[in-house]
């Protein structure tokens, strides 16, 4: 990487001349795509443990932990059970990823000043409109991947399954689609965004910082000179913060989504806090913090790199 030296100007005979490079909406676009395929494909089992906590109500726990429900969904269903939910990630979250890094990126080019540090209060509003643009994608995803991972598909003695209400990811969007009706796919649209939108906000803002940090502290001369430790180290913290802060959301909005017969965000809220105490607003907090830390550490960083490859070959 290129670094400023004490007297403050670029030495040519340690480092190459870097060049600044343009990015291109195309750029931003498939970049994201690609890293949101590889950061979820990774962490997905951790997700089916997260949405499996959650859902649990009042004493009636089959998982004490997200390690127990590791080891029971493995022993009792098979590994495969832990990628429940997987194809339809797989299909959403390209478009999903695009549009949220897009939005982003496009946001943050035009509320941003110039040099390198935009502010925080342009970083968060970034991450807000980052956050609405993928969800129109990612709260139908949702919906299809948290009800077949909360589905335990049990084997018996004699080798079969029970039966479960959802055969995959088609016939689950094809089953809410016919008995819901076709806009149940967006189930949880506001608390979604209630719970992604400050988190997305925290997140960009702590994610610039640490790379902002992190080039003045090792003498960087550009952010786009930093290496990719910084990105996946910068990625972690700023998703671990951000999951602990809306945490407690995110238990309100998986059980709306998954039709647990509350009648929207406050009714939820009143509801949980009445039959289960405050501790339910933390529940599957660890495997929350498990998933999206690392989650988030490879999206970015998966992105960063993608974004110079994909600039490379002059797109």
């Amino acid at each position: 990487p290129r670094r400023m030296t004490d007297a403050g100007s670029t030495s040519s005979e340690t480092a190459p001349q870097s060049r600044p490079y343009h990015e291109s909406f195309l750029v931003h676009i498939l970049s994201g795509a690609a890293a949101g395929l590889v950061s979820d494909g990774i962490v997905h089992p951790i997700d089916t443990c997260r949405a499996r906590l959650q859902v649990q109500r009042g004493n009636a726990r089959l998982y004490k932990n997200t390690a127990d429900a590791l080891f029971k969904t493995v022993t009792q269903e098979g590994a495969h059970a832990l990628y429940k939910g997987f194809a339809v990630v797989a299909a959403f979250t390209i478009p999903a990823h695009a549009l949220y890094f897009f939005g982003y990126e496009f946001t943050k080019e035009r509320l941003g000043g110039p040099g390198e540090n935009k502010g925080n209060l342009v970083y968060f509003a970034s991450g807000v409109v980052a956050d609405i643009f993928g969800a129109i994608v990612w709260v139908p995803q949702d919906v299809v991947k948290q009800r077949l991972q909360i589905q335990r598909t049990l084997r018996s003695p004699e080798g079969g399954v029970s039966t479960a209400k959802y055969s995959g990811s088609l016939n689950c969007m094809l089953t809410v689609i016919r008995e819901e009706g076709f806009f149940a796919l967006w189930t949880g649209f506001l608390p979604a965004l209630a719970v992604y939108c400050p988190f997305v906000g925290i997140y960009f803002v702590a994610y610039e910082q640490f790379k902002l940090y992190v080039k003045s502290r090792f003498g960087y001369a550009t952010i786009d000179d930093l290496p990719f430790w910084s990105h996946i180290t910068g990625g972690a913290v700023a998703g671990g913060i951000a999951a602990v802060i809306t945490a407690p959301l995110d238990v309100v909005k998986t059980r709306i989504q998954v039709g647990a017969g509350y009648d929207g965000l406050r009714h939820a809220v009143r509801v949980i806090y009445r039959e289960e105490g405050l501790s339910a607003f933390g529940k599957g907090m660890g495997a929350r913090l498990l998933w999206i830390a690392p989650g988030c550490a490879i999206a970015i960083a998966a992105y960063e790199q993608f974004k110079k490859m994909v600039t490379l070959l002059g797109l």
